[in-house]
């Protein structure tokens, strides 16, 4: 055998060693990378589900309005807020508007209403809803007339029917038998001057006797203020 032909076979060993060799170290690499893929799963699962640590980003105050996870309604805000729910209903509005019923620091019941961009509450008396959930009927057809009215005109366009405005203040002080129905002005003047004097006296004396109070705790002040003055501490 000459040397060309010596050079030839080994140079054609070589390459198919070569190429062999390359084979498997391809194979190798790709056993290897679905070992750790089936490791990195496996981690994975063990860990649980990866948690958004920003869930709100990007999402208005009306957009994260839903109910949190695994909470339960007592009766008084399931009641109300199945009858939030039959109210959209009727309205034609169940599908774009979403509702919340939270409660209040003194139990009246918060009902959140959301489109998404908006939010809107309203507060629901609670000795309301008791008396409605109690079978008064007139209480029920109250508070539906309420929450549709204010849901109408913030969300429907319905200006004017909302309801007129008020304060806790002014419901807490309203007279509870209602207001006398209205009399000619002629005859109401002389009706209502007596009463407004009547109520007029209480106020009165009790700024007076405030005035007195404060009168005389002021002039007590004076006496202390001049005796500490004449007898000087030693």
């Amino acid at each position: 055998m000459d040397l060309q032909s010596f050079l030839r076979y080994w140079s054609l060993t070589l390459a198919v060693f070569v190429f062999y060799f390359f084979a498997m170290l391809v194979a190798a690499m790709d056993v290897f990378d679905e070992l750790g893929e089936a490791a990195r799963k496996r981690r994975a699962a063990a860990k649980g589900p990866v948690l958004d640590r920003n869930p709100l980003a990007g999402k208005n105050v009306a957009a994260t309005l839903l109910p949190g996870p695994g909470q339960r309604l007592d009766a008084k805000r399931e009641w109300v807020a199945n009858l939030a729910t039959a109210l959209l209903t009727r309205l034609g509005a169940e599908q774009r508007i979403r509702t919340v019923v939270l409660e209040d620091s003194k139990g009246h019941p918060l009902v959140h209403f959301s489109d998404g961009k908006r939010v809107e509450t309203y507060r629901v008396d609670r000795t309301l809803v008791e008396a409605a959930m109690a079978g008064d009927t007139a209480k029920v057809e109250a508070v539906k007339e309420l929450l549709t009215r204010h849901v109408s005109a913030d969300f429907l366009g319905m200006e004017s029917i909302r309801p007129p405005r008020t304060t806790e203040l002014a419901r807490e002080t309203a007279p509870k038998g209602g207001a006398a129905p209205a009399a000619s002005p002629a005859a109401a003047a002389p009706a209502a001057a007596a009463p407004a004097a009547a109520a007029a006296a209480p106020s009165g004396e009790a700024q007076l006797s405030r005035e007195e109070r404060l009168a005389a705790a002021r002039a007590k002040a004076e006496a202390l203020k001049k005796a500490r003055e004449q007898n000087p501490p030693t």
